[in-house]
């Protein structure tokens, strides 16, 4: 799975073969599709793969309380170290971005497993002591499935994890009001 992950996000899902994540596995496609039916398999199962772990963490960082801003700021933090000790993870997260709203078929596949990252912030939100409004919750949701996720695909690109821990830390700080002290 991990030569998988990196095929895909080398070359994206329509660009990479069976056989291409063979060779990189050091294996015959043959025994790849022994354990894999079809690319769409392998796909998902790198995907649920790569949410379970990136989840593990992320449950792990919230289940001390805090502030809406400390909690938001240990997620920040572990997700900085998870791109920082794996950059792959950070461009699969990119590249399965992309190729969900591609692929329908992916998205099927991989079901309700897709949403998990909005269910994740849906919880930290709304257990979070600070006073919310019920119709500020989605559109924070939102937000924050879409900064997490620029976050990792600007890790993941060209400018690296440098570019995405200081984009880290000025939201950090503008969170805490004090980005232009």
């Amino acid at each position: 799975m991990d030569a998988a992950r990196s095929c895909f996000v080398e070359r994206g899902y329509d660009q990479t073969t069976m056989k291409d994540i063979a060779t990189a596995a050091d294996m015959t496609a043959g025994a790849l599709y022994h354990h894999f039916s079809s690319k769409q398999d392998l796909f998902a199962a790198v995907f649920r793969r790569h949410q379970d772990r990136a989840f593990d963490v992320m449950e792990e960082t919230v289940s001390t309380e805090g502030s809406f801003i400390e909690v938001v700021t240990r997620v920040l933090d572990a997700a900085a170290e998870l791109h920082r000790s794996d950059r792959d993870l950070a461009g699969f997260t990119g590249v399965a971005t992309i190729e969900l709203q591609r692929h329908p078929e992916l998205r099927q596949l991989v079901g309700d497993d897709a949403r998990a990252v909005y269910r994740f912030f849906e919880r930290l939100l709304a257990a979070t002591p600070d006073e919310m409004s019920a119709d500020d919750l989605g559109g924070l949701v939102d937000m924050f499935v879409a900064m997490f996720s620029g976050f990792a695909i600007f890790g993941g690109g060209p400018r690296g994890v440098a570019a995405q821990l200081a984009g880290i830390e000025a939201f950090k700080r503008t969170l805490a009001g004090n980005l232009l002290a």
